[in-house]
């Protein structure tokens, strides 16, 4: 075996270790990454549940202040019939 052969290894193996420390360096950033993006989904999910509860209040008033004008025009009709009642008597 010749010297040449064993500056061809020697700098597969330089290669290859430069690879692994790349990876690595690469693999904690990606983990980092993944660390924020979880935090920040996490978040969203908070928000999605406040959003959903703000929402079923939001629908239970707008039943209300359905319920609450249906029954306010069922008022006015009953006192514009009294009050249309009330003139006949008067007129009469």
């Amino acid at each position: 075996m010749d010297i040449e052969y064993f500056q061809v290894l020697e700098e597969k193996v330089n290669q290859l270790i430069n690879r692994v420390v790349s990876l690595r360096n690469e693999n904690s950033e990606i983990a980092e990454a993944n660390s924020r993006l979880e935090e920040r989904i996490q978040g969203l999910m908070s928000e999605i549940d406040r959003l959903k509860e703000e929402n079923k209040g939001l629908s239970e008033k707008a039943e209300q202040t359905t319920s609450n004008s249906a029954q306010e025009a069922e008022i006015k009709n009953r006192l514009e019939e009294i009050l249309r009642k009330v003139d006949e008597v008067v007129k009469a």
